[in-house]
């Protein structure tokens, strides 16, 4: 068979495979359009895919008002768990955090309900534009569990993150800035990442989450309690995490931040004292 005719004979066995829904792409519209219809799946394809582990929530979420995410600040996010998923997430509120900026500092004091309640408590340094992590300490307690309690201690010279406890010291090489995951608030609200992706490696607690961008992916229309809210829409992907997306209003606030069992929603503008 000569090439002519090859290539007009795959275009005809290509044609009848769409038409019957065996090609790839097809075959994959088929299963989205099913697993929509089953309520007892286990995914449900939600667009926009940013808000998937949260769309049993979003009907009870009103965005925050207030000023800028920017110089000093004071927010409270609530934590939203995700238990699953059907026709919408299966969530509940099962925390907060309260995050706090000024004077080249970031606080905060995390609390995870449960059987026994987790606190967590922050205080960073920062340096530069980039809210790099200079010095910071954290102090984790367990209500009824003083056992479990520990303080930890870090510090980053630019090339190497140090961190120190009572009976340990560990070192850990860095390739990238290094900033705490709560220090990103204010470089997304900006809109400057708009422009530009941010990379950087992840100070999560004390833990060195590296290799991690930041992009820009577009608006997005949500539903929330009594209608609907436009957001810029941002994903940080990179190692030792899950996509994680946030989403900015127009007034530069970080409305929700999703990721999977744990998510969260800005709830006040003003947080506690921390």
């Amino acid at each position: 068979m000569d090439r002519r005719s090859f290539i007009k004979t795959a275009a005809a066995t290509a044609a009848a495979l769409a038409a019957q829904g065996y090609l790839p792409l097809l075959a994959g519209e088929k299963r989205r359009k099913k697993a929509k219809r089953n309520k007892g799946s286990a995914n449900t394809f939600t667009e926009p895919c940013a808000i998937e582990p949260i769309t049993g929530y979003l009907s009870s979420f009103a965005p925050a008002g207030g000023a800028a995410m920017a110089g000093a600040f004071k927010a409270r996010y609530s934590l939203v768990a995700c238990h699953g998923s059907g026709v919408r997430s299966k969530n509940n509120v099962s925390g907060s955090v309260d995050v706090a900026f000024g004077k080249g500092k970031c606080q905060t004091v995390e609390v995870r309900d449960g059987r026994r309640s987790n606190r967590v408590k922050t205080s960073l340094q920062l340096s530069g534009a980039s809210n790099t992590a200079s010095k910071w300490t954290l102090e984790s307690t367990v209500a009824g569990r003083g056992d479990l309690s520990f303080t930890e201690a870090g510090s980053w010279d630019g090339k190497t993150m140090t961190v120190k406890a009572k009976s340990w010291t560990q070192e850990r090489v860095t390739s990238h800035p290094l900033i705490h995951r709560w220090a990103l608030l204010p470089l997304v609200a900006s809109g400057k990442l708009k422009r530009e992706p941010l990379a950087f490696d992840m100070l999560d607690d004390s833990t060195l989450r590296p290799n991690q961008t930041i992009r820009y992916e577009g608006e997005i229309e949500i539903p929330v309690k009594g209608g609907t809210a436009t957001l810029d829409s941002y994903v940080q992907t990179g190692q030792g995490i899950v996509p994680t997306h946030y989403l900015v209003d127009d007034q530069g606030r970080v409305q929700l931040i999703t990721m999977s069992t744990v998510n969260w929603a800005l709830t006040e503008r003003k947080g506690q004292e921390l």
